[in-house]
């Protein structure tokens, strides 16, 4: 059973991944590994997906982060389940890199929940990834 992942649309508009890859210089194969990454999401149950893959909920919020390990950095794009519709479904709220233990942006958690908040008020606001 296949889910589907979706993409927020910051401002109903601007799709944030994709605004993301272009700010952050995201490599072909840096998105090439991320896309492999919501490629098991979209076919493996949650309970199957390795906790290297996923990991959430954070710090008691309904966020979750990939865990991509690239060359010199690591990729944090930040998604909730849902949040209407499929529950088994995902949205893409906001990209983020970790380098160090540090997070760029270093408020990556609570942009995120804005964002999903954004769009539980604008369901509208978010496109099939």
């Amino acid at each position: 059973m296949n889910r589907e992942i979706w993409e927020f649309l910051a401002g109903g508009n601007d799709r944030v991944i994709r605004t993301w890859f272009k700010h952050e210089n995201i490599s072909p194969q840096e998105r090439a590994k991320m896309d492999v990454a919501i490629n098991r999401l979209r076919t493996l149950d949650l309970a199957l997906v390795s906790h290297t893959l996923l990991a959430g909920p954070l710090r008691g919020t309904k966020l979750y982060k990939l865990r991509l390990r690239c060359k010199n950095r690591e990729l944090r794009p930040m998604l909730c389940r849902g949040p209407f519709g499929e529950s088994r479904d995902y949205t893409l709220l906001l990209g983020a890199i970790e380098v160090g233990n540090r997070m760029k942006p270093p408020d990556a958690e609570d942009r995120a929940a804005k964002n999903r908040d954004l769009l539980i008020e604008n369901p509208n606001w978010r496109e099939r990834y």
